[in-house]
Parts: C-alpha cells; sequence; structure tokens
C-alpha cells in the first residue's frame, strides 16, 4: 500500500514549515523509513498578510532552492493550506493555491466556526463561484464538528474532503478523544489523512507508522486503504494537465 501525507508544513525556510532545508529532508527521510513517499507541502496563506500572487512568487522560490535536494523516489505536490475569511474572495482567481493542478483546495477555517450562515456561504463560494473542492483540514480542531457528526455528513454530501491529522491516533492522545476520532473513521466520516508536520517538536511526522497501525488495528486495513485511495485520487489529480 501506498502512503500520502496530505498536509504537512515541511516546505523549508517558508512560513513556519521546516527552519532549514537539512530539517525539511530529515523530516522525508523519517516519512520514507515508515513508507511514506507522497508528500503534499502546504505552507499557510493567510489573506492579511499578503496578496495571492506574492504568496505564490514566494513561495515558487522556496520551492525551487529546494526541489534539487528533494529525493528522487518522492513524489511531491505544492499547495497551500488557506485560512477562509471573507477577504479571500476579493480574489477572481484562487486556483494556484490548489493541490498542483487539482481543483482541491485545503481550507481552514476558524476553530471556533458553527458551520452554519457564514462558513457555508464560504464553502458554498468555493465550490459553486470558484468550482473547487474544499479540504476540511484536521476535524478535529473544530468542537462543533466533534459534537456534531451529522454536519460532517452534511459538509461531504456537498464534495468536502475531510482531513485527520496522524498525532489523533497515538498513545499520547486523550483515550476518549481517539475513540471518537476512531468511530469516525469506521462510519467514513474521515476521507484522507496528513501529518500536518511543521518540525520534530510540531507534529512529529515519525508518528505516522503507529498512528496508521492504530487506525488499521481498531478499524481494519480496509480503512486504511480507502483513506489511501483517496488521496491517491487527489494527488493523481495534483499531476494532471
Amino acid at each position: 500500500m501506498q502512503f500520502y501525507d496530505m498536509h504537512s508544513h515541511i516546505l523549508p525556510e517558508f512560513d513556519d514549515g521546516a527552519k532549514t532545508s537539512q530539517i525539511a529532508l530529515n523530516m522525508l527521510a523519517s516519512l520514507k523509513a515508515q513508507g511514506v513517499t507522497n508528500v503534499c507541502l502546504t505552507p499557510h496563506f493567510y489573506t492579511n498578510e499578503m496578496s495571492v500572487e506574492d504568496f505564490v512568487a514566494s513561495r515558487a522560490e522556496a520551492f525551487e532552492k529546494f526541489k534539487p535536494l528533494i529525493p528522487s523516489d518522492f513524489n511531491v505536490v505544492l499547495g497551500a493550506e488557506v485560512y477562509v475569511t471573507r477577504y479571500l474572495f476579493n480574489c477572481n482567481d484562487l486556483s494556484s493555491l490548489t493541490y498542483g493542478n487539482s481543483n482541491y483546495i485545503l481550507s481552514e477555517f476558524a476553530y471556533n466556526s458553527t458551520f452554519e450562515k457564514s462558513s457555508m456561504d464560504y464553502i458554498d463560494k468555493l465550490v459553486n463561484d470558484y468550482r473547487l473542492i474544499p479540504v476540511l483540514p484536521h476535524v478535529e480542531r473544530y468542537s462543533m464538528l466533534m459534537d456534531n457528526p451529522s454536519i460532517i455528513r452534511e459538509l461531504r454530501d456537498i464534495g468536502v474532503i475531510i482531513q485527520s491529522n496522524i498525532s489523533n491516533y497515538t498513545k499520547k492522545t486523550p483515550m476518549f478523544k481517539r475513540r471518537k476520532l476512531l468511530k469516525m473513521i469506521d462510519a467514513g466520516l474521515i476521507d484522507i489523512l496528513g501529518t500536518d508536520a511543521h518540525s520534530f517538536e510540531h507534529n512529529n511526522p515519525e508518528i505516522f507508522s503507529e498512528s496508521i497501525k492504530c487506525i488499521s488495528d481498531k478499524c481494519g486495513e480496509r480503512a486504511v486503504k480507502k483513506m489511501m485511495l483517496k488521496a491517491r485520487i487527489i494527488f493523481d489529480a495534483a499531476f494532471e494537465n
């Protein structure tokens, strides 16, 4: 089975990701040792910090410096973790923020979002006005969604992809929270996984295999395969011309 990290901050010397190229390479080496050779680099994008054009240019500069160092057996997709506010929609075109050439966009909302009026309006704009497929990162950070799985079902019904961080599937995670997320995986409510790794101290990528084993043990290998297949669909779309 091929493994995919669909959310990371490994791109070095950019945003709050890996501080140096060597740290980034060490993080990739750690993932490779666990069988992960498909990685998405998704630095944060905030509309209040820079324009889309400036972000894309700065990200491209950072990536061009790092690209020659990436081992040849890695498949890497460039994207962004986009913080969604009303100001985002002042931009006419958001396609440069998606996973590669795909129409999937990693879309972060305020953690206190109720996913009622404003949030759903934003999702509607992404889907219908921009023809994008939102990917909601680290679902476990939204208390409204954790307490109301029915809202997750509603989001998935309109095409939203749900991502969870692997850090929630280790023994360090409170048992109640871990069990709740495993039940969500078992119910098919979580689509893809990501490390959200910034460093070995912040969302350590070294726990990937431990997390996969936990999910496989509790939900079955089929659940893991299903999530990796969904990741592959997004990943493949990122390389389409």
